[in-house]
């Protein structure tokens, strides 16, 4: 198991057989890559691979948190975030990273396992050392799969509350000074204010900031545009401007105002 990857397991008990139906029938292909997905019909529990990053090697640059929503099992199944389908295409993720100035020297490596070092051992110039997060642990293709999957119940009873509270205990726990998302509704769930319509917002140029609810240092988190997000003529421009943006607020030292 890498430093990227690892193991969890939710018991199931009585939902076991629906909700490995359910997952057999959402997940499609990925159902059977080895050490993905594994359904345990003994303990009726499902044992599944996720992702994240963190750092081994501190340094004295700023740690910005990178919040997704839940992983993909392409990304997962090759260990690393966000990496290439099987059209071997970069994601527009690494590019307007780039672009932006927030990683100056990864263009052109694609291999999972390269990356996952480079990110690690934070080999790669820029002004942040960044942290790679998925609110929820379980890859599907999109997060909606999640409780399609696992039912209502059970998603509320157990994954919503083991998400938070592990979100909350990392962020505290790798001292991060901002959170950067790419995903509207998990803004939602973590942030002290609570938007609806966003994207004419970013379109406008403005920096859409909150902060972090239900812990006590303040730490700031920000909304961009979605990983994927390609409606509008121009939009590698509006990506790349709203991530200049972010990371010229965070890089003016105004988000330590008021810790």
């Amino acid at each position: 198991m890498s430093a990227v990857i690892f193991r969890r397991t939710y018991l199931l008990n009585e939902a076991y057989e629906s909700i490995k139906t359910r997952a057999v029938n959402a997940l499609g292909k990925y159902i059977g890559y080895p050490d993905l997905y594994t359904f345990n019909d003994v303990d009726r529990s499902v044992t599944f691979s996720s992702e994240r990053l963190i750092p081994v090697g501190p340094t004295n640059r700023s740690r910005i948190l990178l919040l997704f929503s839940n992983p993909h099992p392409n990304s997962v199944h090759q260990g690393m975030f966000l990496a290439s389908g099987v059209n071997k295409q970069e994601s527009l993720f690494w590019s307007t990273m780039r672009d932006a100035g927030w990683i100056l020297n990864t263009a052109g490596i694609r291999n999972p396992k390269q990356l996952a070092e480079i990110f690690l051992k934070v080999e790669y110039e820029g002004p942040f050392e960044l942290l790679f997060y998925c609110y929820y642990a379980f890859p599907s293709h999109y997060p909606e799969h999640i409780r399609k999957i696992f039912g209502s119940e059970y998603f509320r009873q157990f994954i919503e509350p083991e998400a938070l509270d592990e979100f909350r205990k990392t962020v505290q726990e790798t001292f991060v000074e901002a959170v950067v998302t790419f995903n509207k509704s998990i803004f939602n769930l973590v942030a002290d204010t609570h938007i609806e319509r966003y994207i004419d917002r970013l379109l406008a140029g403005e920096v859409i900031e909150s902060r972090i609810k239900g812990i006590k240092r303040l730490i700031p988190i920000f909304l961009t545009f979605p990983t994927g997000w390609i409606y509008y003529r121009d939009y590698k421009q509006y990506r790349k401007t709203s991530l200049e943006r972010i990371k010229a607020v965070i890089g003016n030292g105004s988000i330590r105002e008021g810790e």
